[in-house]
């Protein structure tokens, strides 16, 4: 198969009818272009070029082989345009993605200072589950997405990279009026006996919940099962029930207090992101703004 680059030589040694205007026209050396002049005719089997006193004249074969060159000028030519469309295009726009609760503590402020920054950016928010976004990024319909990690480690799909931003520490959430209401930092076994608000089983808040459980010597009873951390505080409100939130997630709900477990229970949140974001500026100073937030939030 010819190489591409050599026929592309054709066209300047066609318009200068001289190796050395050629070469300074590529920005090569005469040298260089004689050389790769020579692999080609090599390559093709025939002569395509004509060495006169006082410069080079394509030969019949020559000629022909300078008109599809100028088909793959062309064709690159489109291609260099798409590419600078689509860097445009990319440059501008920011498409996120965000599981509710760490949507509304994170997302915000770091819209409105990107508003802020770049006033023209266009940007796009959609809900997500807790690492759906992984597979969005991957496919390249997002630019940046927040995902949680309970238990155990997300992995990080290719293409994809995993920069950690904060550890959200689980509370329990009691009603006013429950004993240990204003305990600190109480244990979970301290809620053995008590009716459990929680996600449902094959979720991985409540996984993590359940583990915990068995490695203090106890089996929760959970009557409430909600995806909805909001849900579950409503009905912890209702005086029925206590639920393990983390504290991002926690709305304060009246009639409801919270304490940090003793055990240090938490989540991992994550901004997941392309593994090169050399192209993508906003990208990247998304994720500098979310640093900033997630810090303000870890204090």
């Amino acid at each position: 198969m010819l190489d591409p680059t050599r026929l592309l030589l054709l066209l300047a040694l066609r318009e200068h009818g001289s190796v050395t205007r050629a070469a300074e026209q590529l920005d090569r050396t005469p040298p260089a272009v004689s050389q790769q002049l020579l692999r080609l005719e090599d390559e093709v089997g025939a002569q395509l070029v004509e060495r006169l006193p006082h410069g080079v004249r394509l030969t019949p074969l020559g000629t022909r082989m300078a008109e599809r060159a100028e088909r793959i000028a062309a064709a690159l030519q489109d291609a260099t345009s798409d590419a600078q469309r689509f860097r445009d295009e990319h440059r501008n726009r920011l498409r996120l993605g965000a599981f509710p609760t760490a949507g509304l503590a994170l997302l915000p402020e770091a819209l409105a200072a990107m508003r802020h920054r770049h006033p023209d950016a266009e940007l796009s928010v959609v809900d997500l589950g807790p690492v759906e976004g992984i597979e969005r990024v991957a496919a390249q319909r997002l630019d940046l997405a927040l995902v949680g990690e309970y238990r155990e480690p997300i992995e990080a799909a290719p293409g994809v990279r995993l920069v950690h931003l904060l550890d959200d520490p689980i509370h329990a959430v009691l009603p006013d009026g429950h004993p240990r209401a204003w305990n600190t930092a109480p244990q979970l076994a301290d809620f053995r006996d008590d009716t459990w608000a929680g996600a449902p089983t094959d979720l991985p808040n409540r996984q993590q919940l359940d583990a915990a459980a068995r490695a203090e010597g106890f089996t929760p009873r959970v009557a409430f099962e909600f995806e909805s951390y909001a849900v579950a505080e409503a009905v912890v409100s209702a005086g029925v029930a206590v639920a393990f939130i983390p504290r991002l997630a926690i709305t304060g709900t009246p009639g409801t207090t919270h304490q940090p477990l003793a055990s240090g229970l938490h989540r991992r949140i994550h901004a997941a992101v392309p593994t090169s974001t050399r192209h993508a500026p906003l990208t990247e100073v998304f994720l500098q703004l979310l640093h900033s937030i997630s810090r303000d939030l870890s204090r």
